[in-house]
């Protein structure tokens, strides 16, 4: 039925694509069968804007997903139907069903079984989908195990139509026909009976069930070999025939490496350590597709990160993981040894029993070399020094169900780095609580802190550690710190006419500064830079951190701790009794705080501080939703720096690119120049550590209250209307040095796109 529905265009729908490259496009799409090359597809665009009609290639797309009609509230009841968990590029799940023998040369259909789900209907093509497997209803266990009858099962799908929100299970064992531990149990057999490859392998005839029971049991004694190995060496298949079903069921090619054309230029597209450690081989690309050759589609670990670092849809051809290991071998050399110790180190802790973690001072020799510690010290030790490594601002533990994932926040975005086994998570976790000063018995409540890495050159490396529990444990993010702060207003990136009125402001005897922007703006990096002008002069400055988080000689630095009553206000409240010329307070968070900062701006003391708001001129909105009257704001305020981050461009692998429609049409309609050739992200290269990014800058306007400035908040004047006023009196906005930063080549075209809209 589906095949015959197939060959014919069908009318209009609104729909959903989710691409190969992860992203989801909805609009309407006037035609469709799957064995369209190209679909033209018109996107959503917002009010007043014209609409702009897409060509899609088939290979750019992941599946579509038709949009529910109001009259169409249950999928099609046919004999044959059968429920699956599909699993796409993106790791995006759909529980559907799907009529078994339907596919077709390019894909299948399949039919959301929530029936308030967006789409009615989705056709997934073969290249998008990355797991598919067959889902046993719990009635169908239950039935099978002897425990309900049929008669049960329809009563209680009955009461499930009527209370949608109440599990199958929980409604049988409300009506006393089954006990709750037997619900369990069928889950636990549902959970056992998928097999993932062995399924495939039975289903393509090449073992039987019995050898997948014999190489599962192998398994249980040789703990990390992969079941594929395992039936290898047992001589019941070869690995030819495993790639070949593996891509026969994805709908993959099956190449002859020895035979397919590898362009030796596209291996350097993407780090030689990701490579080695997925075991996947770059083969071809062009403008818009990456090919690479995997050995097991069923292992996805690779998709995302390849995503983030080429930009672009990952085609996959499938060849044996021989050949792929023996091409790496010949076009690279040896694999990363980093990677190498840490996936040891993690299979070592499997298989090890009662393990203690010891106290052991932390420094950078261990971090290097792992000396004779347990595995589990040597582990962590491992994980941080990537982290460092890596030019990580954050390291990330993340529990999960399946095991615990380790990812580094780099240049701003959170790159998952690896997924460690299960087993070793407590272990994991509680090695960090003890070095960080955690009490390790208690898992239920949130805790903070801090551990030093003691190097022989150089300043120490501190890290700030919090742990949050979540459903499946403990979450440990390590936030490195660094104790130098050696960064001065030179250093930001402010033009040299801002740099100047900047110093001059810092200068003044009295007056508020403020650095505003959302979380992660680098306001407090700002204020320091401030700071480290103001210290060499015969004053006093206090700060007000929470928390310190590095330290400035000369500076009297004050930690908040709430829990005995050191907030914000009550610290600035006593300290203006503390002789101070100069105060920096981390965050304006309240009412309290602002009134008296404002005061003390007032009285004859320069103070610095934060706000989290989007614009300069927004600044002053926010100042009078906490309570300041405009007649006490206009006198205090000396300036406003609003900013953001934005990923520097590598400058050694950085690419041209001429402005496309989209960058004139947005200029033209903020009344910008058109730029020259702009730039985007390289290939990547030794000196971004094959990320095509090289730190980050700072996008930024500055708000000097001038005369005129101060009159206009006098008056009542807010957000566009004083904004303004302040351009009138040579302010830049944010847009326009974002323009200026990408014509130098400094941010991408998507990043200044990003800003403008």
């Amino acid at each position: 039925m589906e095949s015959s529905m197939a060959a014919t265009p069908e009318s209009p729908n609104r729909v959903t694509l989710g691409l190969m490259d992860g992203r989801s496009l909805s609009g309407i799409l006037p035609k469709f069968s799957p064995l369209m090359a190209q679909l033209l597809f018109d996107p959503d665009t917002p009010s007043g804007e014209k609409p702009r009609r897409m060509l899609l290639a088939r290979d750019e797309i992941a599946f579509v997903g038709f949009h529910r009609q109001p009259n169409q509230t249950q999928h099609p009841q046919m004999r044959g139907m059968v429920p699956l968990k599909v699993k796409t590029v993106g790791q995006i799940l759909f529980e559907v069903v799907s009529l078994i023998g339907a596919d077709n040369q390019v894909g299948f259909y399949g039919y959301p079984i929530d029936p308030t789900h967006l789409f009615y209907r989705i056709f997934f093509y073969g290249p998008g989908v990355r797991q598919r497997e067959r889902m046993e209803p719990l009635g169908e266990l239950l039935m099978g195990e002897g425990v309900i009858d049929r008669v049960d099962l329809d009563r209680a799908i009955a009461v499930q139509q009527a209370e949608r929100s109440k599990p199958l299970g929980q409604i049988l064992v409300e009506q006393n026909k089954v006990a709750a531990d037997k619900v369990e149990e069928a889950v636990s057999i549902q959970v056992r009976k998928r097999m993932r490859l062995g399924e495939v392998l039975v289903e393509a005839g090449l073992v039987k069930p019995e050898d997948i029971e014999e190489a599962l049991k192998e398994q249980q004694k040789k703990r990390g070999k992969k079941l594929g190995d395992i039936l290898i060496e047992m001589g019941v298949v070869d690995e030819v025939h495993i790639a070949t079903a593996l891509a026969l069921k994805f709908h993959l090619p099956f190449v002859d490496l020895d035979e397919y054309p590898i362009d030796p230029k596209v291996l350097d597209r993407v780090a030689h350590r990701i490579v080695h450690k997925f075991g996947i081989l770059p083969v071809r690309e062009d403008e818009r597709t990456l090919t690479i050759a995997i050995s097991d589609p069923l292992a996805t670990g690779y998709y995302d990160v390849l995503r983030f670092q080429v930009k672009k849809a990952i085609k996959e051809v499938v060849a044996t993981k021989t050949q792929i290991e023996a091409k790496l071998v010949e076009l690279l050399g040896a694999g990363a040894e980093d990677d190498a110790d840490i996936d040891a180190l993690a299979e070592d802790l499997v298989l090890e029993h009662g393990i203690s973690a010891q106290d052991e001072p932390l420094n950078e020799f261990l971090l290097k070399r792992g000396a004779d510690e347990a595995p589990i010290v040597k582990l962590v030790n491992q994980l941080i020094w990537e982290g460092l490594s890596s030019r990580a601002s954050d390291i990330h533990l993340l529990p999960q169900e399946k095991g615990l994932v380790v990812a580094y926040r780099v240049n701003g975005d959170l790159i998952h780095d690896r997924l460690l086994d299960k087993r070793i998570q407590a272990q994991v976790v509680s090695r960090i609580k003890i070095i960080a000063g955690m009490d390790i018995s208690e898992r239920r409540l949130p805790q903070d802190g801090r551990l030093l890495l003691r190097r022989p050159k150089g300043a120490p490396v501190e890290f700030r550690v919090s742990a949050i529990p979540n459903v499946f444990g403990e979450s440990i993010v390590m936030r490195v710190l660094n104790k130098e702060m050696a960064v001065d207003l030179h250093s930001l990136g402010l033009r040299p006419e801002d740099e100047a009125r900047m110093v001059d402001l810092s200068q003044r005897p009295f007056g508020l500064i403020l650095a505003t922007g959302p979380t992660g703006s680098g306001k407090s990096t700002t204020l320091f830079a401030v700071l480290q002008g103001v210290v060499d002069r015969p004053v006093h400055v206090i700060s007000i951190e929470d928390p310190v988080e590095s330290q400035i000689e000369g500076v009297n630095q004050v930690q908040v701790n709430a829990k005995i009553g050191m907030t914000f206000a009550r610290i600035l409240r006593n300290i203006l009794r503390h002789d101070p010329d100069v105060i920096m307070v981390g965050e304006m968070r309240d009412q309290e705080t602002a009134s008296i900062g404002v005061e003390a701006a007032l009285t004859g003391h320069l103070m610095l501080s934060t706000l989290h708001t989007n614009t300069a001129a927004d600044t002053i909105v926010r100042l009078i939703d906490l309570g300041l009257p405009t007649y006490l704001i206009a006198p205090a305020l000396l300036g406003i720096i609003s900013q953001s981050l934005v990923k520097k461009l590598c400058p050694d692998c950085r690419t041209q690119i001429d402005p496309d429609d989209d960058i004139f049409d947005i200029l033209q309609g903020l009344g910008l120049p058109c730029p020259p050739p702009l730039w985007q992200a390289g290939k990547g290269c030794p000196t971004c550590h094959d990320s095509g990014y090289a730190g980050r800058a700072m996008i930024y306007e500055f708000l000097e209250i001038t005369p005129p400035v101060r009159q206009a908040i006098k008056e009542g004047k807010m957000g566009k209307e004083l904004e303004e006023v302040a351009v009138a009196g040579g302010m830049l906005l944010k847009r326009q040095h974002a323009l200026e930063l990408a014509r130098d080549g400094v941010i991408a075209r998507d990043d200044l796109l990003r800003i403008l809209l």
